[in-house]
């Protein structure tokens, strides 16, 4: 039994939420996700996706959480992708 992958499908803008610590933070989604999440800004593997990031804007050091209310199971034929992973190669160390 194979799922569909559309079903899957995270728009990777909607998922990732970025915010800027201050005593008043600023939150936001980012236009564009494709140079890390591939030219259909996707993510795939995933129900319920939240990537969020937090940075003090003072220094810019971060936080990264990345939660979902349910991830395919690899049997069913959807390649489920390693958001952290991916993060890592854009993210400063210690991140």
């Amino acid at each position: 039994m194979t799922a569909n992958p559309e079903d899957w499908a995270i728009d990777s803008n909607e998922a990732v939420e970025i915010t800027l610590r201050s005593s008043a933070p600023k939150i936001f989604h980012p236009d564009c996700t494709y140079p890390i999440f591939g030219d259909a800004e996707t993510i795939y593997g995933y129900k319920g996706l939240k990537v969020k990031l937090w940075y003090a804007p003072w220094d810019f050091r971060g936080y990264v959480k990345v939660s979902w209310r349910e991830k395919i199971s690899p049997s069913l034929g959807v390649e489920v992708q390693d958001v952290m992973g991916i993060l890592q190669e854009y993210l400063p160390e210690g991140n």
